[in-house]
């Protein structure tokens, strides 16, 4: 990928801060891979703003700071270096699915991915979930939503994102 990530630290346990630096300052973020199911061993992959007082990430702040792209970048190279620590893993993400602003982070993931497919398609299964909605909300609590897990095609817009290693890799990797 040839967007710069930012440099990031190690805060916690697959917790990651690091600084957006653009038109409104320097705004910590923080980037947390958290495990949702041991047996089939499916991680998420969250990212916001860094709130200290609550001492907890906001990943409902939008910040409009010009470097979407490095942001974007940064927790994407994070997260492709856990899936080559921990080959076996299934990594997902998605953005608010609330109508309006709040789901431009789930379309922001997916311009991330149509961009890069043709990088990403080499060494991971990229998927795209499809959410069952009634009247316009998900059934069910994130990460058990109703719906389906399909091969991820360019064009069509999904609700969340899942990519795990090609089988391949794990060679030398176990």
């Amino acid at each position: 990928m040839d967007i710069t990530a930012y440099p990031t630290y190690q805060t916690g346990n697959n917790e990651f801060s690091f600084c957006s630096v653009g038109d409104q300052g320097v705004i910590e973020l923080r980037m947390r891979i958290t495990l949702m199911d041991a047996e089939t061993r499916f991680y998420n992959v969250g990212f916001g703003v860094w709130d200290a007082w609550k001492r907890d990430i906001n990943d409902k702040a939008t910040i409009r700071n010009g470097d979407t792209d490095r942001i974007l970048a940064t927790v994407g190279q994070k997260a492709l270096g856990f899936l080559k620590q921990n080959p076996r893993a299934n990594i997902a993400a998605t953005g608010s699915v609330l109508p309006g602003e709040l789901a431009l982070r789930t379309r922001k993931y997916q311009m991330g991915i149509n961009t890069y497919y043709n990088e990403l398609s080499e060494f991971c299964n990229i998927y795209g979930f499809k959410a069952n909605k009634l009247d316009g909300l998900i059934m069910g609590d994130w990460p058990n939503w109703d719906g389906d897990r399909v091969r991820f095609e360019q064009g069509t817009n999904y609700d969340a994102f899942l990519l795990n290693l090609k089988d391949h890799l794990y060679v030398g990797l176990r």
